[in-house]
């Protein structure tokens, strides 16, 4: 009697993330759990845990300037998995995968989330004048570890852009929205947000992401619509912006209209998403934020919120001026301030944004055209992993 293969094992390391990220764990960790591999992921978590079939391995939570205490206990763990194959989430951990690739002859790949180059540029806790010769070293030194890796992953074709010479399996796979997000913002209509005055900012928050901007453009809001209300669902980077944040509210007298929640578990932001009115992206033009695309603008679109953003081309992408947003000028919070305006004080026309912006993430922009092009990537690394 034949017996059937084992299932592939992959091991999913990540010393910066959580182990419940959106994308590491509810986008890829579980797209490979439910094609049939046997999935480990060791991540910052507070305990070792089974959850929708994927294995984690906890890390501690520890300071940046000791994470490198962490790559031994990560490689360890990850061999001791005995995986087929090996993904990265965190250019850091290019300096394990040599290690890994070593010790066990298996593939590894590395998922690049961000331009992480001109992220080093935006990196508020590096004194400023060290941040450019960081960020300029790591672009000529990350293409060259990466060359070494099996296969690559990129969140979107601007980063995928920066790799073009290195020639391994690599596929472009978007943080579009998942199934399960799909279906539970699919019962959110315009009609549950009548009356709703909340303008949703969704994600994390930095200065370069338009913190200032932010609070500007909302003290406008409130002259001329003192019921509206903003809420900010997310982390700080660095923490102390909170501080600075709320120090700002409060010397403008709006500090009581605005709710911080910090940051909350993907599995409870469709709680904030469904109460809003208005799905609001203030990213500044910065190099990182004109390549990296804002998440939140599907999350916003998967509860058919209408969107104003600034226009920037990883924005332009995907909001239509009109159809499903508005598009206004990033550094003006005039602009913001007017465009929030509109669709609080027009609900019909910000109704018809919304159902055009669910409209898209049904038709183009949902995870379940990623699928395929990870799996398939995947295929590729151990196809030619297991013919070597």
């Amino acid at each position: 009697m034949m017996q059937s293969n084992p299932a592939p094992k992959v091991a999913i390391l990540s010393s910066v993330h959580q182990a419940l990220d959106n994308r590491v764990f509810y986008r890829e960790a579980r797209t490979l759990a439910q094609a049939g591999y046997d999935v480990t992921l060791i991540a910052v978590h507070d305990r070792d845990e089974m959850k929708d079939g994927i294995r984690i391995r906890a890390l501690p939570r520890v300071p940046r300037s000791r994470r490198p205490l962490l790559w031994r206990a990560i490689a360890r763990m990850a061999i001791e998995t005995d995986a087929d194959i090996y993904q990265i989430h965190d250019p850091e951990l290019l300096l394990v995968t040599p290690y890994l690739r070593r010790k066990t002859g298996r593939p590894t790949i590395y998922d690049i989330h961000e331009a992480n180059a001109d992220f080093i540029a935006v990196k508020d806790y590096l004194p400023l004048p060290v941040r450019r010769p960081l960020a300029g070293a790591f672009r000529r030194l990350e293409p060259i570890l990466a060359g070494h890796e099996s296969g690559l992953i990129f969140a979107d074709d601007a980063i995928a852009a920066d790799f073009t010479a290195i020639q391994i399996p690599k596929v472009t796979v978007f943080n579009y929205p998942g199934q399960e997000l799909m279906e539970r913002g699919k019962s959110v209509t315009s009609s549950r947000r009548t009356g709703s005055t909340e303008i949703l900012y969704l994600g994390g928050l930095e200065r370069n992401r338009g913190s200032a901007v932010m609070i500007a453009a909302f003290a406008e809001v409130l002259t001329q619509m003192p019921d509206a209300r903003m809420l900010i669902v997310g982390h700080f980077m660095p923490p102390d912006l909170e501080d600075e944040l709320r120090a700002d509210a409060t010397a403008r007298g709006i500090a009581h209209a605005i709710t911080i929640t910090g940051r909350v578990p993907f599995e409870q932001i469709g709680e904030y998403l469904q109460r809003a009115a208005v799905g609001w992206v203030t990213w500044q033009p910065y190099p990182k934020n004109m390549k990296n695309i804002p998440t939140k603008l599907f999350e916003y679109m998967t509860y058919s919120l209408p969107i104003v953003s600034s226009d920037l081309p990883s924005t332009r992408m995907f909001v239509e001026h009109g159809v499903n947003g508005l598009l206004v000028d990033a550094t003006y919070p005039g602009a913001h301030a007017a465009a929030l305006l509109r669709l609080l004080r027009e609900p019909a026309s910000a109704a018809r944004m919304g159902s055009a912006g669910r409209k898209m993430v049904e038709e183009r922009y949902n995870w379940n055209a990623m699928v395929p092009r990870m799996l398939a990537l995947y295929d590729a690394v151990l196809t030619k992993s297991r013919s070597s």
